[in-house]
């Protein structure tokens, strides 16, 4: 091959291989724009979790309601598992798997995921009653009740019992309990009635236990008996002065008989002791139990010495209505019915 064509295809050589390089260098190009921004995208997705906080720093809820408090994570795609923390004052529980209020109160529920937490403040109310409502306010606070359809177990005890100082009670009665709820009231009231009109009131029964209502009951069938009544008309006849056990609110150790002396009748209710019991013992938390125009629901002869502690609130609504225990909660369960009712439409709000 002559000097001349060597030439030729020597340069030609060198034109390939030049666009060559220039066809590589600029796909190498192409490709670094293409790729750089997906490689940018994967720096940005990060699903640790910054941050947790409430959307606010307090709520509101009714009593028995679920707790509406949702914590945010941040950043919002983070992978999260939450821990619920509740204050162990009682106000909230969880019931069926729900955070709800238990009772009315101010408190802190707080949620937490590894080392990350956050609080929020929870008021607690119970429902209202409609503004015009003139049904009990206090109808969540229930009062226990024994009488011929309501049966305490014969292993019901009374918490916080205590016993009555000797000098409360009258002459040849020991040994006698009440609740200190109870004593405690009494023993003001007790106070009050000698400083007004120097009149001492004597305990002769308070708490009793089933087994001693059973003694009791059965005396009292025992004596119609005796006077030529049947089982079944003695037992009849016991109970209009004497509770089958179980049934008596002595058991609920907040009950007490008094006397002006040893022995009580149906004419204390004309005394001076009996007369200032009728009219204020109501301030002090207790309602005459057995009145005497409601003998047709309790069952039960009028006794005007017979008291039970129920609240100063409770007793205040039952002596200016005019009403025995049996009809008071009867009208807290009407109470509580309104109650829901409103809070339907009227949701729980922070003060």
């Amino acid at each position: 091959m002559s000097e001349e064509n060597n030439v030729v295809i020597t340069a030609l050589t060198i034109q390939r291989t030049a666009f060559i390089l220039i066809a590589l260098a600029a796909v190498a190009v192409l490709c670094k724009k293409t790729l750089s921004p997906g490689r940018a995208r994967i720096r940005q997705i990060d699903h640790t979790l910054q941050s947790i906080s409430f959307d606010c720093d307090q709520t509101a809820v009714y009593v028995g309601d679920e707790v509406q408090a949702t914590p945010v994570a941040r950043p919002r795609n983070a992978d999260v598992s939450y821990t619920w923390e509740i204050a162990d004052d009682g106000i909230l529980g969880v019931r069926d798997g729900r955070i709800v209020a238990l009772k009315s109160g101010s408190t802190l529920l707080g949620t937490s995921s590894g080392n990350l937490s956050a609080q929020i403040k929870v008021t607690a109310k119970y429902k209202p009653l409609p503004p015009e409502s003139t049904l009990p306010p206090l109808y969540y606070e229930k009062l226990m009740i024994a009488n011929y359809k309501n049966t305490l177990g014969a292993d019901f005890v009374p918490k916080n019992l205590m016993k009555i100082p000797d000098n409360y009670t009258a002459e040849g009665y020991f040994g006698l309990y009440a609740t200190e709820e109870a004593f405690a009231a009494y023993k003001k009231m007790y106070m009050d009635m000698y400083h007004e009109i120097k009149c001492r009131m004597h305990i002769i029964s308070a708490y009793r236990s089933y087994a001693k209502q059973s003694e009791l009951y059965n005396k009292a069938v025992q004596k119609y008996m005796d006077l030529g009544r049947s089982s079944t008309e003695a037992r009849f006849l016991a109970l209009g002065t004497t509770q089958t056990p179980g049934n008596s609110e002595h058991q609920l150790g907040c009950t007490i008989d008094v006397s002006n002396a040893n022995n009580t009748d149906h004419d204390y209710h004309d005394t001076p002791e009996g007369k200032w019991l009728a009219e204020n013992c109501y301030k002090y938390g207790f309602i005459i139990r057995y009145p005497a125009d409601k003998e047709d629901i309790t069952r039960i002869k009028y006794e005007p010495w017979h008291i039970r502690y129920v609240g100063v609130h409770h007793a205040t609504y039952m002596y200016v209505n005019n009403l025995c225990l049996e009809e008071y909660i009867d009208l807290q369960k009407e109470a509580e019915t309104a109650a829901n009712d409103y809070a339907l439409e009227n949701p729980a709000t922070v003060d």
